[in-house]
């Protein structure tokens, strides 16, 4: 699994970022079958009703809820996946754009490795896909 730094409040490539996103919130419940289907749709390679910046936004949102409460069990054993989904992004476009890019761009239609959401769903199901 991809490992991610806990308890950052904005992420240094969104910070970058100068321009608005155009798409309104991801309208799913912050629940852990929620999280799996957005892990799901990231692992599509075409057709997914969001794109992995808006689900990698979903995550850190989901994330946030828990940094001054615990969590239930089940939340808090896939705050690390999401914590990865979300910090992942973030670094996979500090890595691939210029930091003009970053600052200008719209990042919409990029698209990080189906392999990386295929692992998360792997561990946030424990391997059991259909679950």
């Amino acid at each position: 699994m991809l490992l991610a730094p806990v308890g950052h409040d904005r992420t240094f490539a969104r910070s970058l970022q100068m321009s608005t996103p155009s798409h309104a919130p991801v309208d799913m419940p912050f629940t852990v079958a929620a999280a799996v289907q957005m892990l799901r749709w990231g692992a599509l390679s075409a057709g997914s009703p969001y794109s992995h910046e808006e689900i990698a936004e979903w995550c850190d949102q989901f994330w946030c809820q828990y940094l001054e409460v615990d969590a239930p069990p089940d939340v808090e054993r896939l705050l690390p996946i999401l914590t990865a989904v979300d910090t992942q992004w973030d670094l996979f476009l500090t890595n691939t754009y210029s930091f003009q890019e970053l600052r200008t761009g719209s990042f919409e239609q990029v698209r990080m490795p189906v392999e990386w959401f295929e692992q998360w769903l792997c561990d946030a199901t424990d391997g059991n896909l259909a679950g």
